[in-house]
């Protein structure tokens, strides 16, 4: 998703996570992204954020293994039904199904959170 800003990171923490924990949320957020084989990092921060829950723990274990390897959070946030199939042993449109579903539940899950394709 290219239309991921840091704004909406930002409307992210204010959404999922209380006062208290704003300040440490956007601290661990703001940690990710810094080293050259830490990509995309808006995108990697949304995907924590979703993981999270707004819960402060699992946001800094989904951060964390970021840092180890940015895929795997990435696909746990945008296509958990995908990682729970043998999509290899599965028929061509069956696949698909399970790839349409999962960018149905993403995309979902981030408009219920405030955003909105396109705009920055």
């Amino acid at each position: 998703m290219t239309d991921l800003t840091p704004a909406f990171v930002e409307a992210l923490v204010h959404r999922l996570f209380g006062p208290a924990d704003r300040d440490a949320a956007t601290a661990a957020l703001e940690r990710y992204g810094d080293r050259p084989h830490e990509r995309e990092p808006v995108r990697v921060r949304v995907a924590a954020l979703k993981l999270s829950q707004g819960d402060l723990g699992r946001l800094r274990e989904a951060l964390d293994r970021a840092a180890r390897d940015y895929r795997d959070v990435l696909a746990w946030a945008e296509y958990p039904e995908e990682l729970e199939r043998p999509t290899w042993r599965l028929p061509a449109e069956e696949v698909d199904g399970i790839r349409s579903r999962d960018r149905a539940q993403y995309r979902a899950w981030l408009a219920a959170n405030g955003w909105e394709p396109g705009r920055p």
